[in-house]
């Protein structure tokens, strides 16, 4: 049996001392005391030679001393309240915590460090880290080295009970003359740190409801879609540029069982070849220079429990053709300078613009590659096949156009929708949205007439004369014209747009007679022009 007691007292010299004294005589077991300015803290109990504690005997006593003025009895001692508080506190935390001493025995643990490391504190109290951990390559070992913090140090690891990859910061821990007691670290489970770049990074949702049509092959490719999306193959989009692949891929993935998990999106197009193998599959510390110190994780990796879409994978090397059928086939990845093997579930959305089928004819794409991907094959129609939506995405972009220009809301001529319906769109979806942007910039009343739409191409005539017919301008009214400009030789395009460069500048120098006045002209700085004529020798 044991109480406690909280006693308030005068602060003065001696009175620690004096209720020892008491509790001495007394033959009282004193089993805890703390002690702060105006307030002592005791627990006593029955001492072998006294059975039960002499609780009023005990009381009277300390109210004897004129330096008490108050005791009360206590459920729970100061340090057992905030060790309570500590723990919930510890417990409650999603990385999972741990410290070890200078030996690297571990002394404590959270609940979540017990379950990243799939050990519990019982078992692990008082062991060195190296018998859980099962590995030399510790780094709360190295801080302890070290004597120095390490950060976001990536750790995987294969145990009897599992797999365990996590995120760790190690902090050693200094008494108040600077002497090393131990070290602290922190981790981070790696499908919570996937979730928190998900958070961060996520984008709207795209719902199959947001793509706008009107045509009945896109009703029945959306239907078509929709029962894709259900189960977790791999899905091949294919289709021009600019008829929303990226669309389509989005809405899948937010119909699909992972849409609570991460879509990452990769443009295998815009990165170097050696660039995307480590931005898809990572890296270990030291695999090339300027490598990160501890690694990197893939895309892959990130996109673990949910979907990777591999936009323009038409581009895609042979060497990364040949590792991401690998991964296709075994769900595993390797880092770029790792021989460790890391299980992924992901679902792959592919997605290309190119001829694939003349691509594996040229052996410039795997076959093998081909028939993995193309599971379940998601064919955009051009919008020149499915002029019937041409309207009602008008009607949606000039719609969002206005609306983010905070600008009144306009509309198509009748004249201006003859000419958009009879426009065959070879940039799709992308080109109307910019020939409608364009028209917008320009146009001051809220009807949009024939005239203000202009179309992004130019077409090549029977005599090689740049045209721009499609733009409905009058001939004496074009940018360029004459017989000069006839191609006379194909070469670079660099070449060629520099001879156009040269020709423009000297036209424009010899009219206007100033490098400012050519410069506001041509829509540039004067420095632009007066480089453009050293380069060209223009006097």
């Amino acid at each position: 049996m044991s109480c406690s007691f909280k006693i308030e007292v005068i602060d003065m010299p001696g009175v620690t001392s004096q209720l020892l004294n008491v509790i001495d005589d007394l033959n009282i077991n004193l089993m805890a005391m703390e002690v702060i300015p105006g307030e002592i803290f005791i627990r006593v109990g029955a001492s072998p030679q006294c059975k039960t504690v002499k609780k009023e005997t005990l009381l009277n006593e300390l109210l004897e001393f004129d330096f008490v003025k108050k005791v009360n009895d206590i459920e729970y001692m100061p340090f057992e309240v905030q060790e309570q508080e500590l723990k919930t506190v510890m417990n409650n935390l999603k990385e999972g915590i741990i410290a070890v001493d200078k030996q690297g025995k571990i002394s404590t643990m959270n609940k979540s460090a017990e379950i990243i490391l799939n050990a519990s504190l019982e078992e692990s109290i008082g062991k060195n880290i190296r018998e859980i951990i099962g590995s030399d390559e510790i780094t709360i070992l190295e801080t302890l080295e070290k004597e120095e913090k390490i950060e976001n140090e990536e750790v995987l690891i294969e145990g009897d009970y599992g797999q365990s990859h996590y995120f760790t910061t190690t902090t050693p821990i200094f008494d108040k003359d600077n002497n090393l007691i131990g070290a602290v670290a922190s981790m981070k489970d790696i499908d919570e740190v996937r979730k928190l770049y998900n958070t961060i990074h996520e984008t709207p949702k795209i719902k199959f409801s947001d793509i706008i049509h009107q045509s009945e092959k896109m009703k029945q490719l959306i239907e078509y879609a929709k029962r894709s999306a259900k189960n977790d193959s791999t899905i091949f989009i294919r289709g021009e540029s600019g008829t929303g692949k990226e669309l389509f891929a989005r809405a899948i993935y937010s119909a699909s069982s992972r849409s609570q998990e991460p879509f990452i999106a990769v443009n295998c197009a815009a990165l170097p070849d050696s660039l995307l193998e480590s931005e898809l599959f990572g890296y270990e510390e030291g695999s090339f220079t300027g490598a990160k110190k501890g690694g990197k994780q893939g895309l892959f990796e990130i996109a673990d429990k949910g979907t990777i879409f591999l936009d323009e994978i038409g581009e895609m090397s042979a060497h990364l053709q040949a590792k991401l059928l690998r991964t296709l086939e075994q769900n595993q990845i390797r880092k770029v300078g790792g021989d460790q093997v890391i299980n992924i579930d992901v679902r792959i959305i592919a997605a290309t613009n190119r001829k694939i089928e003349e691509m594996i004819r040229e052996n410039k794409f795997r076959e093998d590659l081909y028939y993995r991907l193309n599971v379940i094959p998601v064919i955009i129609p051009p919008l020149r096949e499915r002029k019937e939506d041409l309207f009602a995405l008008s009607n949606y972009f000039i719609w969002k156009i206005t609306n983010k220009m905070r600008i009144p809301n306009k509309y198509l001529s009748a004249e201006a929708k003859k000419k958009i319906i009879s426009y065959d769109w070879p940039g799709n979806v992308r080109e109307l949205k910019n020939v409608l942007e364009r028209a917008i910039n320009f146009v001051s009343s809220e009807k949009i007439e024939a005239e203000d739409i202009i179309f992004d191409r130019l077409r090549l005539q029977n005599n090689n004369i740049l045209s721009d017919q499609d733009n409905n301008i009058n001939k004496n009214e074009r940018l360029l014209e004459g017989d000069h400009l006839a191609i006379k030789e194909i070469t670079s395009i660099k070449e060629m747009v520099s001879e156009l460069e040269k020709m423009v500048i000297t036209h424009t120098l010899n009219k206007e007679k100033s490098l400012r006045k050519a410069a506001k002209v041509l829509g540039v700085s004067h420095t632009t022009v007066l480089n453009k004529a050293k380069k060209y020798d223009v006097k």
